[in-house]
């Protein structure tokens, strides 16, 4: 499982996890050293599986130690190690999406309950409203975005990003966070996998000459960086250096979707 599609498993979860649960997962441990979780004390309760009948019990503080009531075998001690509670910095994570779209009319504060309004993104045909709610799985859910967004002017074209589910609402798109973007474990930056219009269904505008693409840009950086020997040997590594080279060098210009790269790449390389 990837760090990005670990985290919206986080989110979907809706409280907080523990850390002693992910404690040897690479993903949980990277979303810990880029901030993507945030420390919220100690659990509340734990799982008891040691018994005759496995149960929830309330973690209390006696004898100076932390523990539980088991029915069955009495007050159990717990490592005060594998009690550390974390919940998703959503805020943080709206932040670096709105960087890696280069959205603007960003919002710092949701628009009501969990909806955020991550901001506006430019693209070649029209402009697309991101919103962000943490899952779309139920009535309940769609019903929440779609107040929220009333609060909101309206748009033509918007895409809702979300951690979990896919609940068809009229007039919106959505889109999985880990369809959408991924996060550079080095880093901890997140980088553009689709195109928000693409994902919208928004028509794409006629120039009146050949189709709008990023060929005549990304044709020369991929032949350079083959050249100068920077290129890397696996294709998934090397469009996410080739992306990063983009917005470094044309970061004007509308992003250029994670297939399209790849197959500008391939064909650098004499593939198909």
């Amino acid at each position: 499982m990837s760090t990005t599609s670990r985290l919206c498993e986080i989110i979907a979860q809706g409280g907080k996890v523990s850390a002693d649960f992910y404690g040897g997962d690479d993903g949980f441990a990277e979303l810990l050293r880029h901030g993507y979780l945030r420390s919220t004390g100690v659990l509340a309760s734990v799982f008891c599986d040691d018994c005759d009948a496995p149960h929830s019990a309330p973690i209390v503080y006696q004898g100076q130690q932390y523990g539980y009531f088991c029915p069955d075998l009495g007050f159990l001690t717990l490592d005060p190690a594998r009690l550390g509670a974390f919940l998703p910095d959503i805020p943080k994570l709206i932040d670096r999406l709105a960087d890696a779209l280069g959205c603007r009319q960003r919002k710092t504060s949701s628009i009501c309950g969990e909806t955020w309004r991550i901001g506006v993104v430019q693209t070649d045909a029209a402009t697309v409203m991101i919103y962000f709610h943490p899952t779309l799985s139920t009535e309940n859910d769609a019903r929440a975005v779609q107040d929220a967004l009333g609060r909101e002017a309206r748009s033509d074209w918007r895409l809702v990003v979300t951690a979990q589910g896919a609940l068809p609402m009229a007039g919106l798109a959505t889109v999985r966070l880990d369809d959408l973007a991924e996060i550079d474990t080095a880093t901890g930056a997140l980088h553009v996998l689709a195109d928000p219009g693409v994902l919208t269904g928004m028509p794409r505008k006629n120039l009146g000459g050949r189709p709008a693409e990023h060929g005549d840009l990304l044709k020369p950086l991929i032949e350079s960086r083959i050249r100068d020997g920077a290129a890397v040997e696996g294709i998934n590594a090397e469009a996410r250096e080739v992306r990063t080279a983009f917005i470094t060098k044309f970061p004007d210009h509308p992003i250029p979707s994670d297939p399209t790269i790849k197959r500008h790449i391939k064909k650098a390389r004499g593939g198909s």
